[in-house]
């Protein structure tokens, strides 16, 4: 259907995503194409109007396709009339709308990819995630694209190492695809709050074990809640400390249990190192505690009516000057220069303007340059058995272009790969803490697809949780606690694999029970 037709369907009062079903090709049903041997390259299919099809494949899609559309094609089909794109998703996400099933996960749901990119009509380009790029390049499914590259003269000198280098780890040194996007957070800190104390502001490259130091120096601990400063919060809001201690971990690639949920694998090194460094982080009032985020929400509930009329700082730690840094993503720039802009609108809160800088995220020496919220989504690569492998590369370079960037860069919440384009909003402030980290290492597909095989297996984490805010009270050693969740979990994973649906009252008195060590 000829490109005039969406201008027709707009025209008649036919909303874009209608449009875009209207127009969509029936594609074969995934799940229903069988595995063969990768195919040589064929003669591309050419519909009617000597359009070009281009195939692309997701894991996850429906009929209409209007996220990645929107996200990354849309400009490609405006420009590129006489290619055609067909989505082709490995599992339509619309069928369980009308089922009571789950939706499939880990290597059940790689098959489904497997079998859109070796059938009979395999597919050109596939968008996947970090865990998905990873997984086809260890199967030789994807094409190197460094190739092209060399033989384009295509310039990715201005692309961010946190992606290029990313996606080179996933492919174990080489480059199997490309994203116009990538996720990185840095440290936020209150040039005032360091200034006060007479420390020096943190920098690029720091270890954890320096910057908890440097947090320490900074924090201000008072019987007065409105006179404390935290030395550091891992997020601007009110958190979970125990799901903060675990991305704390996630470099690391600690799990609670193997990635067949046979036996729990807590009771070592390295979770005790998270666990004890937290629970002290805590008790030493360089982060907010559970205690401190009830006292926090209970003193916000009895203000008076004219303070707490309107906050549009209420719960942010690092606004409010009660945190001397935070970890954020690139959105928190925009918020704090919109704070700046409309100072003069602020009433009754007694706002105080926050002179702020940012540092790269501090990383393990076990784990050089991997960063706590660094990531990579929306890769696009090549499938080693693509029919029109010169458009989906045509596609690549386009998608990852300065022109498309220039574009995307408007958005102040997304972090282009090209950049020239991202924007500090702040004189002086320099986006490079942004750039040089890695993203933290995938899970194993086997250990995520446990959610769906066994629903209530998040109990786990709960019952760890409990076991950390008695570490944090004092009434247990971690290493109690830690043996504790082994042989809680161990408990707990063994009905399970009788029953997966068992639910547990985690108010039985097994608390009390391994605190005596019975």
């Amino acid at each position: 259907m000829a490109k005039s037709t969406i201008h027709l369907l707009l025209r008649r009062g036919l909303p874009l995503a209608l449009c875009a079903a209207v127009l969509l090709p029936v594609v074969p049903d995934a799940a229903s194409a069988t595995a063969a041997k990768p195919l040589a390259p064929t003669v591309v299919t050419q519909p009617s109007g000597g359009q070009r099809v281009l195939r692309i494949g997701s894991l996850w899609s429906n009929s209409e396709d209007t996220y990645l559309r929107q996200n990354l094609t849309d400009l490609y089909e405006f420009t590129h009339p006489d290619v055609k794109l067909e989505f082709v998703p490995a599992v339509d996400q619309e069928q369980f709308r009308f089922t009571n099933t789950y939706m499939v996960e880990g290597p059940e749901v790689l098959r489904h990819m497997r079998d859109i990119m070796l059938g009979s009509d395999p597919v050109d380009v596939i968008i996947g995630d970090s865990s998905l790029i990873e997984n086809l390049a260890d199967q030789n499914l994807l094409e190197p694209l460094q190739p092209l590259i060399d033989r384009d003269g295509y310039d990715i000198s201005n692309m961010a190492p946190t992606m290029l280098n990313g996606v080179r780890e996933l492919g174990r040194g080489h480059l199997f695809a490309l994203a116009p996007t990538f996720n990185a957070s840095v440290v936020f800190y209150n040039k005032g709050i360091f200034d006060a104390a007479g420390v020096s502001y943190p920098t690029d490259g720091m270890t954890w074990d320096e910057f908890f130091t440097l947090a320490g120096m900074v924090t201000k601990t008072s019987k007065q809640l409105d006179e404390r400063i935290y030395g550091f919060t891992r997020s601007r809001y009110v958190g979970d400390p125990f799901g903060d201690m675990q991305a704390y971990l996630s470099p690391l690639q600690v799990a609670m249990y193997d990635n067949q949920g046979g036996a729990m694998t807590v009771n070592n090194a390295l979770w005790s190192k998270g666990w004890t460094t937290f629970s002290n982080l805590i008790q030493k009032k360089i982060i907010p505690g559970p205690d401190d985020i009830e006292a926090a929400a209970a003193a916000a509930a009895v203000a008076e009516p004219a303070e707490a009329e309107f906050n549009p700082f209420l719960g942010d730690w690092f606004l409010t000057g009660k945190a001397a840094m935070v970890i954020g993503e690139y959105g928190y720039i925009n918020e704090l220069a919109s704070a700046d802009r409309n100072a003069l609108l602020i009433k009754n809160i007694n706002f105080r303007h926050v002179d702020w800088g940012i540092a790269a995220v501090p990383t393990f020496a076990e784990k050089p340059g991997v960063a706590v919220g660094a990531g990579l989504d929306q890769m696009l690569a090549i499938s080693s058995t693509a029919q029109n492998e010169e458009d989906a590369w045509e596609l690549i370079k386009f998608v990852n272009s300065n022109e498309v960037a220039k574009i995307k860069a408007a958005n102040p919440y997304q972090l282009t790969s090209r950049m020239d384009f991202n924007r500090s909003q702040k004189a002086g402030v320099s986006l490079e803490p942004f750039y040089n980290v890695k993203p933290v290492p995938v899970t194993d597909a086997n250990v995520n697809s446990l959610a769906y095989k066994i629903p209530n297996i998040y109990q786990i984490n709960l019952a760890g949780q409990m076991l950390f805010s008695e570490v944090i009270q004092g009434k247990r050693t971690v290493a109690n606690a830690l043996k504790a969740w082994e042989q809680q979990g161990n408990h707990m994973l063994n009905a399970m694999r009788k029953d997966p649906a068992v639910l547990f009252n985690l108010d039985n008195g097994w608390l009390e029970r391994s605190a005596k060590g019975k």
